[in-house]
């Protein structure tokens, strides 16, 4: 039915900044406001006059949760009739609910992440899962297919999808008059499609405040000429906050008429499984989250950040395309990572700042700790030498919270490294003012030689082309790349 739609705006809406040191950041909203504009749009044709927050608290179903008390949602948006390609997943994201935490984080999949399941001979782009699960007509199957994939990835179990196509999105923005964004950096597309000709239009977009309408905000958070997937899919997270601002402020939970016309535009291009007494139960527990309870992470090929866990293959073993696998033999870092960010998503908001130091001979260990604890998200603000160099244990040195506490980063690091824990920082490691502020201190001894993480990225079976002709169009085989098995 239509109200069941509408709950894809309740996730749509609601990004975050991620607060990792080196990353763009991501925008997020209140989870409150939208579903109860999810909740006005569904019922205003049907009860005008009744009072929402009765029927909020009196009925409602609680969400089908995961093993850790989660509930895990699939978001995707589609380009959708009359677009080139117009079931090809433009934008995937997981979203996980931490009831306790009363926290959502959010983990956005590249378009171009090469993939396989268990029911395909060949592998391919996974923004390509819908279009063929859906086969022309079943797009609930095309969503579950495209479910097992991201619960392949991320290691998650997805409970629901929802789906939004790229004409509701244009209708969102040009009913609310536009929204209002600040653009990092300026864009200039000499190749961005001409509607649905083979042809090609500038989108060109200034540095600085912009009023975009629809059209001008697709542009937006589609162009790619000049930027990468993942640029875009923080574009795309911030445009969506800008919608929410816009709605806010143009008080569209109390004027009947704006609400309206939202209904109309949208009811045919958004789709879920959410049923209306679980729409019901999540606007219950609205009122227990709001901006500050987001995290937003992008899968990337940028080593060494938070989610860089992706490279580029040669292109010879994928005909001639640009595609990312995962680093590693499987997909069992990104469930490392994902455990954090949606078991841990506080520590992931709250970044402690963290040194890890070289106490050995043996050169680049702390850049090796480093790198690979913020690939996992950590806040790895400083890495170089210890004191000396001649420390035979690890030792996890903390600054004892004001009642003596240990930080709980402390125990998620040593889940990496179980070593030596210590209250207490030593006053040397503390005397700079890019350590101000320091939580954690990370001293490798030599004991870490004999336990040393496995770095993923030394392990790139197609990053290098083949070697004779013959092997130039094959594929990796099912147990050679990254699977849901």
């Amino acid at each position: 039915m239509r109200l069941q739609r509408f709950i894809v705006l309740f996730f749509l809406l609601p990004m975050q900044e991620s607060h990792h040191k080196s990353k763009t950041e991501y925008i997020t909203i209140g989870i409150g406001v939208a579903i109860l504009l999810i909740l006005v749009f569904g019922i205003y044709t049907l009860i005008k006059s009744l009072d929402f927050s009765g029927i909020i608290f009196s009925f409602g179903k609680n969400l089908r949760t995961d093993e850790t008390g989660h509930t895990n949602i699939l978001l995707t948006g589609i380009g959708g009739e009359g677009h080139d390609g117009g079931n090809l997943t433009d934008t995937i994201i997981v979203a996980s609910i931490d009831y306790d935490k009363k926290m959502v984080s959010m983990l956005s999949i590249p378009r171009d992440l090469y993939v396989k399941s268990e029911k395909q001979k060949t592998g391919e782009r996974i923004n390509q899962i819908y279009a063929e699960g859906k086969m022309g007509i079943n797009s609930k199957a095309g969503m579950e297919a495209l479910s097992e994939i991201a619960s392949g990835i991320t290691g998650l179990h997805i409970d629901y999808y929802a789906r939004v196509d790229f004409s509701g999105f244009v209708k969102m923005v040009d009913d609310l008059g536009g929204v209002d964004v600040v653009v990092e950096k300026s864009i200039y597309d000499p190749q961005y499609p001409l509607g649905e000709t083979t042809r090609y239009q500038t989108f060109s977009i200034k540095a600085g405040p912009q009023h975009l309408d629809g059209e001008t905000a697709l542009k937006y958070a589609r162009s790619r000429h000049t930027t990468s997937d993942f640029d875009r899919a923080r574009r795309q997270q911030q445009l969506l906050s800008a919608i929410k601002d816009k709605a806010i402020n143009l008080n569209i939970l109390t004027d009947s008429g704006k609400i309206q016309a939202l209904y109309y535009s949208l009811q045919d291009s958004i789709e879920t499984n959410f049923t209306v007494d679980e729409i019901i139960g999540l606007a219950k527990m609205a009122k227990d989250f709001n901006k500050e309870s987001i995290v937003s992470t992008v899968l990337t090929t940028d080593e060494g950040s938070c989610g860089g866990l992706l490279y580029f293959p040669a292109r010879e073993y994928f005909g001639d395309a640009s595609v990312e696998l995962p680093a590693g033999k499987n997909y069992d870092s990104i469930h490392e990572m994902a455990d954090i960010i949606f078991n841990h998503p506080d520590l992931v908001k709250e970044q402690p700042i963290i040194q890890v130091l070289n106490g050995t001979k043996t050169p680049n260990l702390a850049t090796e700790v480093g790198v690979y604890l913020n690939q996992d998200c950590f806040n790895i603000v400083y890495y170089g030498n210890a004191d000396t160099k001649d420390h035979t244990t690890t030792t996890i040195y903390y600054q004892p919270g004001p009642k003596g506490e240990k930080p709980p980063v402390v125990d998620l690091i040593a889940k990496f490294l179980p070593y030596t824990q210590q209250a207490g920082i030593p006053p040397a490691y503390l005397d700079a003012d890019k350590k101000t502020g320091t939580q954690v201190v990370v001293e490798l001894g030599a004991d870490y030689l004999s336990h040393r993480l496995k770095d993923p990225f030394t392990i790139l079976p197609y990053s290098a082309a083949p070697k004779t002709a013959s092997t130039s169009t094959q594929q990796p085989t099912a147990s050679q790349q990254s699977s849901t098995k």
